[in-house]
């Protein structure tokens, strides 16, 4: 059933993720989800930012069973992101995409038997928190320090001269090649 006046496209942003998905029963059948979470569904990613201007994260989830029946998860989430520049204090939207790629463990000793190439996606009673891991996986993609590219900002506060501008009269000394002056090949005296 469709809505009247809507198109496929825009039924497709209508779908809001579950919260709590039978991760084994997935894999079984092969399935693919793909739908949009809000950031007030991703709270610590929602903390992390500078306001919800842009509340929709696309997510996409592949989940399938391999030979040794484990499920294993590999998507990708996300969107247009508004943080806090370091720099310049100011708001700047910036995309931020987190893949997501793993095997869908119970326990911590069912993700100790992991393949090393693999991450252990931890999910208990047979159900996977969507939206937590959503929101763990787009939390490491965040940049480690904000900064954005407003030619004003950088202008301002970048102070590092690119390395060919740089002449050699103007290379900076090592401050500890004093140190090899002190250095002598006779043992010291006690």
């Amino acid at each position: 059933m469709t809505l009247p006046g809507l198109t496929s496209r825009a039924m497709k942003q209508l779908v809001t993720l579950a919260r709590i998905l039978d991760y084994r029963r997935l894999a079984l059948t092969g399935q693919t989800l793909t739908g949009q979470l809000t950031l007030k569904q991703l709270p610590r990613t929602r903390g992390a930012l500078a306001a919800d201007e842009a509340p929709v994260i696309e997510v996409s989830l592949d989940f399938a069973e391999d030979a040794q029946r484990r499920v294993r998860l590999k998507g990708r989430a996300a969107g247009q992101l508004v943080m806090t520049c370091q720099r310049c204090l100011q708001s700047f939207e910036t995309t931020v995409a987190a893949d997501i790629a793993g095997v869908v463990v119970s326990d911590d000793d069912a993700a100790a038997s992991v393949p090393r190439e693999d991450e252990p996606i931890l999910a208990g009673d047979g159900v996977i928190d969507i939206h937590e891991l959503v929101d763990d996986e787009l939390l490491l993609a965040l940049p480690l320090v904000a900064r954005c590219h407003r030619p004003e900002c950088r202008a301002e506060y970048e102070i590092e001269a690119p390395a060919e501008q740089i002449s050699a009269g103007e290379r900076k000394t090592n401050p500890f090649a004093v140190l090899q002056s002190l250095k002598s090949d006779e043992p010291p005296q006690r």
